[in-house]
């Protein structure tokens, strides 16, 4: 019987994993210190070429440094 069950909750077992994955990966492109200071880089060189304006500068690293705050608040959280 245990090996019917076996058979029959891998397939659900996989897909959590994967599920699982998908929300890390999320979790990462979002919340990852090092994706966020790419961002604020990437920022940076926008507004020394003049592509943006300084407002519009404050306005996306305030929303990256909550972004930063919040990424260290759930690793903190983790641990």
């Amino acid at each position: 019987m245990f090996i019917i069950d076996d058979l029959l909750l891998t397939p659900l077992k996989m897909f959590t994993n994967i599920i699982e994955q998908i929300r890390d990966m999320a979790e990462n492109e979002l919340y990852g210190e090092d994706k966020i200071k790419e961002e604020l880089v990437k920022l940076q060189m926008m507004l020394e070429l003049g592509k943006i304006k300084p407002e519009q500068y404050d306005e996306a690293e305030d929303i990256l440094m909550k972004r930063l705050e919040e990424g260290a608040k759930r690793k903190e959280s983790e641990e």
